[in-house]
């Protein structure tokens, strides 16, 4: 969600707004707020209904599972509606511009104006699905009484919200926003007689980009409440596993949620300030060996270097939808060069296609390598490190497995960036028996860095090319 509404400003920014009739030069601010916030009520509203249907099926002794699923289901579209509706406002009725109007000359303000729906619908389904997440989380308790693991009461309906709206949007949307920021700035400063000078200014937003990025782990860290692991056997079965593998981090941080997440993550694209974060629900609730191989997962992550190749595979799917573009229009110029018409809205759709399906399974191979790391480092601690066995897979396979237990995640439910914890596990399942070394993973990924590499390569010479001419 975060990308695609920075996404959204960006093409508006460059020009990309359809010219449909809906946007004219006339049109009424109480026009475009209504256009923007209506369809947010009445998808608030729908939302609202089948929750609490869903609510008073759990109240009767219906499955939790099924109402669950059926939830997770509503929320989905729920959530692609309120995005559905503001990518309508900001590239077909132009609310940035009107919102820029509104709000003068002030940095940023115009883009929070735009995004303020739909974070604000995002806002009120969490706030209408807590009550079945007490309800899960207080069946959890009982599998944790069961297995004589710490519990937590359930948080509050506020503590809940705020801690989604800081996972889901403000950890991507707040170093988003300071790049675009900015990169706005520094335009400003690159403005002579009116006329911009494109080279500097896109070689100032590159440099702004990497340096916001790589101060990210530390906004994450205020953004989270992260506070340092305290010293123990664990933390030096982490420290230990960095160490074999060469990967060097800052620290090794503590997200304290009460035990209602389980869940780590590595931060950081340099050494000096890269985070492993494990939540305490992890550490307290998933046995040892299980605790090593998530954190052998987050260790593969920077070990291969992915954030960095991730970030190099989204600008090639950008650039590759762009030359998506450029092919539609020399195929059929009388259509895609028209400035409204299906051709502009089909425009659209192929952009965000290539990126929504070309990204998501590369960083889906992304997972898959990292839970392959994972098994063997595993299996290097083992009787026999040259082939994989089925202890170090299931410690890896129990991981995901108690995660959707203790969560209670239908381990069918697709994950865009990481895949189904079923496709996961069935894959790890397979290695079995395989050799450790010369995997078909480690093959395609080596694949993915050349292509993309090799696109992304092309791309700036052909920014460089298009700015010096």
């Amino acid at each position: 969600m975060p990308i695609l509404l920075v996404l959204a400003v960006l093409l508006a920014d460059g020009g990309f707004v359809f010219e449909l009739g809906l946007a004219t030069p006339d049109s009424e601010l109480g026009r475009v707020v209504g256009l923007s916030v209506g369809p947010v009520l009445l998808v608030a509203a729908g939302a609202s209904v089948v929750v609490s249907a869903l609510r008073r099926r759990i109240g009767r002794g219906r499955s939790l599972r099924a109402a669950v699923r059926t939830g997770d289901r509503c929320l989905l579209v729920a959530r692609w509606l309120l995005l559905l509706n503001y990518l309508f406002t900001v590239l077909v009725i132009d609310a940035l511009g009107a919102a820029r109007e509104l709000a003068g000359g002030w940095i940023l303000i115009g883009e929070l104006l735009v995004m303020l729906p739909p974070i604000l619908g995002l806002l009120w389904l969490w706030w209408i699905w807590y009550p079945i997440e007490r309800r899960l989380h207080e069946t959890a308790l009982l599998h944790r009484l069961d297995r004589g693991l710490p519990v937590h009461l359930p948080p509050g309906r506020w503590p809940y919200v705020l801690t989604q709206l800081r996972l889901h949007i403000l950890l991507m949307l707040v170093p988003m926003l300071l790049i675009l920021g900015l990169s706005q700035v520094l335009e400003g400063f690159l403005e002579t007689d009116g006329r911009e000078i494109n080279l500097w200014a896109e070689l100032g937003t590159g440099f702004v980009a990497i340096s916001v990025l790589g101060a990210s782990p530390l906004i994450a860290r205020w953004l989270l409440g992260l506070r340092r692991l305290p010293d123990g056997s664990i933390r030096i079965d982490l420290e230990s596993i960095c160490a074999r593998h060469g990967v060097r981090v800052r620290d090794i941080m503590l997200w304290r949620t009460g035990g209602t997440m389980i869940n780590a993550a590595v931060m950081g694209l340099v050494r000096h300030l890269r985070y492993v974060v494990l939540t305490d629900g992890l550490i307290e609730q998933l046995p040892r060996r299980q605790v090593q191989a998530v954190m052998a997962h987050e260790v593969g992550h920077v070990r291969h270097r992915h954030m960095i190749w991730l970030l190099v595979c989204l600008l090639s799917t950008l650039v590759l939808g762009q030359w998506s573009l450029e092919l539609l229009v020399d195929l059929a110029p009388e259509v895609f060069r028209e400035p409204a018409g299906p051709g502009a809205v089909l425009q659209l759709v192929v952009v965000l296609a290539v990126i929504f399906l070309l990204f998501g399974w590369m960083s889906r191979r992304f997972e898959r390598q990292a839970d392959t790391f994972a098994v063997q480092h595993l299996v290097a601690e083992s009787e026999c490190p040259d082939r994989i066995d089925s202890e170090s897979v299931l410690a890896m396979v129990g991981a995901l497995d108690s995660i959707a237990l203790l969560q209670a995640i239908d381990p069918r439910r697709r994950s865009w960036r990481h895949g189904s914890i079923a496709w996961r596990t069935e894959y790890l399942q397979s290695l079995i028996g395989r050799p450790v070394d010369g995997l078909a993973i480690d093959r395609t990924m080596v694949l993915i860095r050349v292509a993309c590499g090799i696109i992304v390569a092309i791309g700036i010479l052909q920014l460089i090319m298009e700015a010096i001419s």
